[in-house]
């Protein structure tokens, strides 16, 4: 851990490692807040654990049917009356088991836009959305990771309990286990000064601190509200507690351990993960070996150094959150990291899970050789991927944007100014608007009205505050279409 520290820019790090039932670890590494040597990282230092909450989710959901109040092959329908898709079909026919293994309509991180830029007030509003929502996929067309679907089953669960997903997670996990240090959301926390900062992190530069509560550069959907597929905070201490439970296969809280091996058992092929296995640290050979996703877990299988194994991971957009666990020898790993790549190398942005891979695999016994070289293909086969782009120099800099850019023109403004529609779902994305204001190009989209620059050296591509590059076609023709961060918006 140490070492790492020393070798790359990640201002802290917290570890937990459960071992034999026994918490054998559970401490902070580096600091909280860049350049404050003296704000360290302790094992009760809350972080954002990312989609690491949607296995609480998953848990949440499993614990009704440990009570036999639903089953995994319940329709969404038949326990969220409001629920609606465009496609019929989908709507009748979706299970929770669908949503719980991503194995849904929807495709890779879809409709994850809305969320992201604020555009609906709550959760309820954005799931009640999806009534206008075109999706891409057929019913049950294998394993795409999005957000959406467990955003869904947030509201099953509110509707199945009659209390915020939030609330009962704390009253059935959180406060039996005894995690006093986790909560749904960021703001929730009772200790602030226990909080680490955010930071980005690109090519040996650090950008940050950020204030997790109040910097909207880090900030969560609803500027840090409830999002069931990834808002909860914890603590390493926390989280080994939930490790044991875990390992435990949820004893004193389950009716039966039957419940959690569902949990764990490969429920859909993982094709996402599998694409980069080596470069994360996994010991996965296609030939033969299979790499699934379970049920609020995104890897299963036999996949580190030939035992069963799994995981569930979770980034925001300064931290990084990684786990492993081996059921066969009661090991659980919890690392997480207090910032996030953001352009640069997959070398830099795979650093967490190369790490929670060989600190797995030196309690499995595994010679360090052996780690050292396992550690090395996953360096070689992380640089081997395409870079993530360069580091943004207003980010990493302190560029000022009209440094970067300049003024968008009054011509340009004149042909971009007015509404624009996504065409495939309209009413769900709502309207993005641009419009002029003081002799500068504004972009209104949700609550969010953000100045254009228009980037240097391009007619195409234009610059926001914050936000970063977007992309406009066909300036000044029929129809003028931006692409806003892979969801196209065409000019009505």
């Amino acid at each position: 851990m140490e070492n790492q520290l020393q070798t790359h820019t990640v201002p802290g790090f917290a570890l937990s490692v459960v071992y034999d039932n026994q918490t054998v670890i559970a401490q902070g590494f580096g600091t909280k807040q860049y350049g404050n040597a003296s704000n360290v990282v302790t094992a009760d230092t809350q972080f954002q654990i990312g989609s690491y909450s949607k296995t609480f989710i998953a848990l949440s959901i499993a614990k009704l049917v440990d009570e036999k109040r639903l089953s995994w092959t319940d329709t969404v329908k038949s326990r969220l009356p409001w629920f609606s898709f465009v496609d019929k079909y989908a709507e009748k026919f979706t299970t929770l088991a669908d949503l719980l293994a991503m194995n849904s309509v929807f495709g890779d991180h879809e409709g994850d836009l809305v969320w992201s830029a604020d555009v609906y007030p709550t959760e309820r509003d954005a799931v009640k959305a999806l009534g206008s929502f075109n999706t891409t996929r057929r019913l049950r067309p294998g394993y795409a990771y999005s957000n959406m679907n467990y955003e869904i089953l947030g509201q099953v669960l509110e509707y199945q309990t009659n209390t915020s997903w939030a609330s009962y997670v704390n009253a059935t996990f959180w406060h039996p286990l005894g995690m006093t240090k986790t909560f749904g959301r960021t703001l929730d926390s009772t200790t602030p000064q226990d909080l680490t900062f955010g930071h980005r992190t690109c090519n040996g530069k650090v950008a940050g601190p950020y204030d997790l509560r109040t910097s909207p550069a880090v900030a969560l959907g609803q500027r840090n509200g409830y999002l069931s597929a990834g808002s909860i905070i914890s603590t390493v201490a926390d989280l080994a507690k939930f490790s044991r439970f875990l390992l435990n296969k949820g004893a004193g809280i389950y009716s039966s351990p039957d419940i959690v091996s569902t949990l764990i058992t490969g429920q859909v092929i993982n094709t996402n993960d599998a694409s980069h296995a080596e470069a994360t640290g996994y010991t996965y050979n296609a030939d033969g070996g299979v790499l699934a996703a379970g049920y609020g877990f995104d890897v299963v299988g036999d996949v580190m150094y030939g035992h069963h194994y799994f995981d569930k991971g979770g980034d925001t957009a300064a931290s990084a959150t990684r786990n492993g666990f081996v059921p066969n020898e009661q090991l659980g790993v919890v690392l997480i990291a207090n910032a996030q790549s953001m352009g640069g190398s997959f070398v830099d942005l795979l650093l967490p899970d190369r790490m929670r891979s060989y600190i797995v695999g030196l309690f499995l016994d595994m010679p360090v050789t052996t780690l050292k070289q396992s550690y090395d293909k996953a360096v070689a086969a992380a640089s081997a991927m395409d870079p993530l782009g360069a580091c943004d120099a207003h980010t990493f800099e302190g560029v000022p944007m009209e440094q970067l850019g300049s003024p968008v023109p009054s011509a340009t403004q004149a042909l971009l100014v007015g509404t624009y529609a996504n065409e495939a779902s309209p009413a769900f994305y709502t309207n993005m608007t641009l419009l002029t204001k003081n002799g500068n190009l504004y972009l209104q989209y949700g609550p969010h009205e953000n100045i254009v620059y228009a980037k240097a050296n391009s007619s195409t591509t234009f610059l926001l505050l914050s936000e970063g590059e977007f992309d406009i076609a066909d300036v000044g023709t029929a129809p003028t279409m931006i692409d806003y961060f892979g969801v196209q918006f065409t000019k009505i």
